[in-house]
């Protein structure tokens, strides 16, 4: 690790301890080092002579859910997550990448042709391989307890991505971007379609962004930084060439990337620093752009009793703790299902999911989880709605273990049929 690359960032840490007080982590752990104020006195001490253990560090800098809750609310706004990034990415230089990210980051997720193989493979094996559960979100899969994934529903894989499912001529041109995600292409191709058909309301024309690398969050995070270079650099070229007025996400982790992260990727200096600016500067959540563009002004009026139970809005860490995006998706709600809407109970409790954390401590992370959907079940809550793909992914698995009459949805589903059954 180097030196001068975190020495400014450390040194804004006061040892205060206000990071113990809200991490999602620590009461799982009980332990210093889960919090942000531990793992940041190992990263000094790694550059001291009290303790040169690099896997050890890699090990506490790995057991982090990045929530950014910590970030948020340190006095000093010390920049937990780029320090926790950072390390990561100079650690796993120096001691490696495991070979199933290498693929995964490397290989599959730059790829738009190896992520179509791999999701008609996955479709077929889980066929094969797996339980099936019925469940209020629609069938899921069971891995059974013998794979060591503690009982891990997952969803049912399409046959077609939403991406596949266009006509080759259509939404290749618009002022407005529709930039899908990887899951909400390949996992839940109804909500990719749920928001493409509802921003075309706004009256824009809309293109939807075809062929491109995924947004490169999974890999940095796991501190693959060429693989997250090579996505980043990809997108914005492709992005500043076509110059749309607004870039618009579906999924509040791959706007997170876009807005702050890849300029960790691109700092100044960078040559493509200055077009990723400006390409940050057009990224919009979906909300946000319903919002800005009035198209819920054109919902008729409500039917009486048109939806059954309470609909709750939970907080994305990264849309709404991060960026600050948690009123647009509630008003949204608000204004599409009416007096169903109510204030979900623990609707900023994080979900557990944490990208890659949910495979390297699924336990640790189904219990954050199951904590998150019982707390907003006990409240009331018959749907819950959201715009991050992570935290369906996530919620959906937690309620087909503990309540499956629970509904996960994108809020874009919800406006989609509003506007198609009235």
């Amino acid at each position: 690790m180097k030196r001068e690359d975190f020495t400014t960032l450390t040194a804004a840490c006061a040892k205060c301890g206000t990071c113990r007080t809200v991490c999602t982590l620590y009461p799982e752990r009980k332990a210093e080092i889960s919090v942000a104020r531990g793992k940041i006195t190992l990263v000094e001490a790694a550059f001291s002579d009290r303790d040169g253990n690099a896997e050890a560090l890699q090990e506490a800098l790995s057991d982090c859910i990045l929530c950014g809750k910590c970030e948020r609310e340190c006095p000093n706004q010390v920049a937990v997550e780029e320090i926790i990034m950072k390390g990561r990415a100079d650690l796993a230089e120096k001691l490696g990448i495991p070979a199933w990210k290498q693929v995964v980051f490397g290989k599959v997720m730059p790829s738009v042709t190896a992520r179509n193989v791999t999701r008609t493979a996955a479709t077929a094996a889980q066929k094969v391989f797996l339980r099936r559960v019925p469940t209020g979100s629609g069938l899921h899969y069971r891995f059974p307890e013998a794979f060591g994934l503690s009982g891990r529903t997952v969803p049912a894989l399409p046959g077609k991505s939403f991406l596949g499912s266009l006509p080759p001529g259509e939404a290749v041109r618009g002022e407005v971007v529709l930039f899908v995600g990887c899951v909400f292409d390949h996992v839940f191709p109804q909500v990719g379609r749920a928001a493409y058909e509802t921003l075309r309301l706004s009256g824009k024309g809309i293109s939807v962004f075809r062929d491109a690398p995924c947004c490169g969050l999974p890999a940095l995070v796991s501190g693959d930084r060429l693989s997250a270079l090579r996505c980043v650099e990809e997108n914005v070229r492709r992005l500043s060439d076509a110059s749309p007025e607004r870039i618009v996400f579906p999924c509040g982790s791959c706007l997170v990337m876009f807005r702050r992260n890849m300029l960790f990727l691109l700092p100044s200096g960078h040559p493509l620093h200055g077009e990723a600016v400006r390409v940050a500067d057009r990224c919009v959540d979906y909300a946000s752009f319903l919002l800005e563009t009035d198209v819920l002004s054109r919902l008729p009026d409500r039917p009486k009793g048109e939806w059954a139970g309470q609909v709750g809005y939970h907080d994305p860490c990264h849309l709404s703790g991060t960026l600050g995006k948690g009123p647009e998706g509630r008003e949204v709600l608000r204004r599409t299902v009416g007096d169903s809407y109510s204030e979900l109970r623990g609707a900023e409790l994080c979900c557990g999911y944490g990208g890659t954390f949910n495979i390297r401590d699924y336990p640790t992370s189904a219990k954050i989880g199951q904590n998150k959907v019982s707390v907003a079940a006990g409240g009331g809550a018959a749907v819950i709605a959201t715009a991050c793909s992570g935290c369906i992914l996530q919620m959906r698995d937690m309620a087909a273990r503990t309540d499956p009459s629970l509904r996960v949805v994108h809020i874009a589903e919800l406006v989609s049929k509003a506007f198609s059954s009235r």
